[in-house]
């Protein structure tokens, strides 16, 4: 497993930023692996991950952020290759 450069924390294969920037650009575009989705202990989020990516998969809301724009017409690459990142990590006793 990998570590978060935000938070410092483990990093699953399933949920790795870099793992899907890789998928969609065949390289990564961060120089670590960070979180896609925030990570939470209970009710404390101790990760925001990383809403910029997170804003196209399904459920996720938008990031308000000045610069990060929602583009509709990045919507599908970004929930095709989440997919994909989705069956590429699942544990082989799981398939």
């Amino acid at each position: 497993m990998n570590i978060c450069s935000k938070c410092g924390r483990e990093v699953p294969r399933d949920n790795d930023c870099a793992r899907l920037e890789a998928m969609i650009n065949s390289e990564s575009i961060f120089g670590s692996s960070r979180h896609l989705l925030p990570v939470k202990e209970g009710d404390v989020v101790i990760c925001e991950g990383s809403p910029s990516r997170a804003q196209y998969l399904s459920g996720q809301p938008r990031d308000q952020r000045a610069g990060y724009q929602y583009q509709p017409h990045l919507e599908d690459t970004y929930r095709a290759a989440y997919k994909s990142m989705q069956v590429v990590t699942k544990p082989s006793d799981e398939t």
